[in-house]
Order: C-alpha cells, then structure tokens, then sequence
C-alpha cells in the first residue's frame, strides 16, 4: 500500500537532520559560545576542550539546564497528485526542549587532571498538529543523543596543555507519520480516516575527541579541539494504527504488517578553535571558529529484516560553520557579565529541506551573568535570542503512484535560557 510506504521512508527525514545542541554552559551560552575551546576557567571546558582541565583548581561538581524554546511556523499547502490536501498549518511545529549537562572533575596533581561529561550533543523534537497539511510527509520526529565522557588532561609545559576523552554514546530515534486512506472509497479523507505509523530504533556507539590547550601569555590563549563521528546502527521496529472500518483485506496487507527495521546513523566529528584575550584587567575578547562535518549524510538507508527492497533517500547535506565573537566584563571579584553574537549557518540548501526539520542559518544574540555565591559555589545564568532565516520548503514524496508535495515557508526564532551551579570541595 502506498500510504505505509511513505511512513517507511520518513524515518530518514528525522535521523539525516541531526540537531547539534552548542548548549552545554550556562556562562558560555551568554558569550554566544565564543571562545568556548579556549576560557577554560570551568568545568564545561570538560565538553568543549578537555585540555583546559589543566587551568582548573579544586575538586568541583556542577550542572546545567537549558530550556530551548524554538518557534517554527509553516505557511503554504500540500498536495496529493496535485490536489490540495486540506488541514491547517501545523502549530508550533518544533517541540520545547530542556537539555541538561552534568559535570565533575578530579584536581588529580598539579599536571594532570580528570573530569567527567554527561551532556546531549544532538537532539531534536518536532509535533505538528494531527490535521496539519503535511502529515503524509511528516507529524512527529524525535531525535536524542547522550555522551558520557570521561576525560584527562596533562599539561607538558608552561604554556602547551593537552586533553582527550572517550565517548560512550546513545542515540534513539522514533517517527511518527500518518498513512493516507483517503484513496479507498469507504473513507472521505481528512485526519479522522488516516491511519498512523510509528518506526524506532536505538544504539550504543563508541567515539573520542582530543584537545589542545596553548597558552601564548597570561593574558592569551588558543584552545584546538576535535570530537569524532560515532556510528550508530539504529535496530527497532516499524508498527501501523489502522482507523476502525478499514477493510480486512487492507489491513491485513503486508505493508502494514509489523517488521524489524535498522538504519545506520553518524553523528558528524567537529573541530574547534578558540581565543580567549584578556584585553585589559576587566575586559576579555573571546571568539571561536566551529566546523561540523554534516557532509557524511550523503544517504540513509532503511533496511527491513522481512526481506522488504532498502529505502535509500539522498540527504546532499554539507559542512557547515559557525563563527562567534563576545566579551567579557569582570564587574569584581565576584561578578562577571558576559555578551556575545554568533552566525551559525544551516546544514542544507532551500531544495532540500524537510518537514522533520525544517532548519536554516541564524543569528544569536546572548547575554550572561555569574556571581561567586562563596569560595566554593558559583552561579551562572544566560539567555540567547536566535533569528532564523526564512526556510523556503518544496518537498515531495513518491510512494508508488501517489506522489505527495508540501511547498510552502517556514518563519521562526528561538529562545534559549539556562542556569548553571558549581561546587568546590
């Protein structure tokens, strides 16, 4: 049957557009993530270049918590061998988000330092409305990714540091689609005759990064980092929720039978490099200069243990860049307000983009605030605005002689806010 067909394919769209999450620092998030490779004045340094652990003092343990707030509105129509398919607009198509990290770290000797990451480097939620235009193309996606990270750094010099850590990741993905009835004439079309489709799967993968710390000044630094791809065969299960009425004979059909699926999935490796530059005793410039390797998804493959033909879509993602610059303003010993802008530039091009993600270049704007609760405790709070370039979208699934087309355009923002705590002992 052509409408479970679709459902089977669509699991690409939510495992090909993987969500980098930058937000692992409260205090970082107020500099726009700029110089993140390179502070290493906090236990976040752990995740975004373990080789600033040799700058750090004392036993510590701390967190955060991110609260991501994306907005995605959609505006156009779809259509089914070119007649519109009626429904609204979807909602807010991109699901709120809290993305936690957990951090600690062993002050070992004066040169050589441990830590532990528990952070979630990807991730992704989207859940249109169940009557949106594009539900044959798209209704949910969930993406999740955690790392557990430990680490070691060692400082071979007075100015050289370097780091590295070992990724133990999980990765889950699941796909919820609607299947397309309105073809039989028992049914009039419209949500109330869909049927839905879930397919998921989830893995554990084994991955590394490994930082450089370089320290030209007391007052200047450059930090290099690389974290790897980790490679995932998600193993899981493709099921079919038929609407009451449904011929037997249909529902019995093979396409709706329940089968064993698997995909591979990668997330990409990453490089890092940052400055942090103390332009005077209470000013610092910090920047950094970001690569992801979004290129690896060339396809995705879907392969069904009941012997079913492989879906293969072509994904042309490519290497995208992130730039960020800020400061930072040391009020006293206690305070510090940290500012930032960044431009992080999307992973696919206008042709391309899908419902599961319909992503595109932003601007950030951020801000910040630490205080120094004691000797031993300290607090940090940030806050960042993204302004999404609008996302034209035109796109079309084939499923035997039903051919689906959603065109139309994205407009949204984001808004992220987080707090951080750290302890000494």
């Amino acid at each position: 049957m052509p409408a479970a067909l679709v459902l089977l394919g669509g699991v690409e769209q939510a495992l090909a557009a993987g969500f980098q999450l930058r937000e692992q620092s409260s205090e970082g998030l107020g500099n726009a993530f700029a110089g993140s490779a390179a502070k290493a004045y906090n236990l976040s340094t752990i995740f975004y270049n373990p080789a600033g652990m040799t700058r750090l003092q004392g036993n510590q343990v701390g967190g955060s918590t991110t609260w991501i707030a994306p907005v995605a509105k959609f505006s156009g129509q779809a259509t089914r061998n070119g007649a519109t398919i009626s429904g609204g607009m979807g909602g807010d198509g991109i699901d709120d988000a809290a993305v936690g990290a957990t951090y600690m770290f062993w002050d070992y000797a004066q040169d050589l330092k441990f830590g532990l990451a528990f952070t979630a480097p990807f991730g992704l939620r989207s859940n249109y409305d169940h009557d949106w235009v594009g539900r044959y193309i798209n209704r949910k996606s969930s993406i999740t990714n955690l790392n557990l990270s430990p680490s070691v750094a060692y400082r071979i010099n007075d100015k050289l540091s370097i780091g590295g850590a070992v990724q133990i990741g999980y990765a889950s993905a699941t796909l919820s689609q609607a299947i397309d009835f309105s073809g039989i004439p028992a049914f009039l079309g419209g949500p109330r005759s869909d049927g839905l489709g879930t397919v998921n799967g989830n893995d554990w993968g084994i991955g590394g990064d490994i930082g450089f710390l370089y320290e030209l000044s007391p007052t200047t630094r450059i930090g290099v980092n690389w974290r790897s791809q980790i490679s995932y065969k998600l193993s899981g299960t493709a099921k079919f929720e038929v609407p009451s009425g449904l011929p037997a004979v249909l529902a019995a059909s093979p396409s709706l039978r329940f089968a064993n699926a698997s995909a591979e999935f990668t997330s990409p490796d990453t490089v890092a490099i940052g400055l942090y530059h103390e332009l005077t005793p209470q000013w610092a410039f910090v920047a950094d200069v970001d690569w992801t390797n979004w290129s690896t998804f060339k396809e995705i493959r879907i392969q069904y243990a009941d012997g079913r033909a492989d879906k293969v879509t072509p994904m042309n993602w490519h290497d995208t860049w992130f730039f960020s610059a800020g400061l930072i303003y040391k009020v006293d010993d206690r305070q510090s307000i940290q500012i930032g802008a960044a431009y992080d530039q999307s992973a696919t091009d206008d042709e391309d983009r899908t419902a599961g993600i319909p992503e595109t270049s932003r601007l950030w704007l951020a801000g910040g605030y630490s205080y120094n609760l004691g000797p031993n405790q300290s607090l940090s709070l940030g806050y960042a605005h993204l302004f999404a370039e609008k996302a034209p979208i035109d796109q079309t699934v084939v499923s035997g002689t039903t051919t689906y087309t959603l065109t139309g355009e994205y407009e949204g923002h984001v808004d992220i806010f987080s707090a951080s705590f750290v302890m000494k002992f």
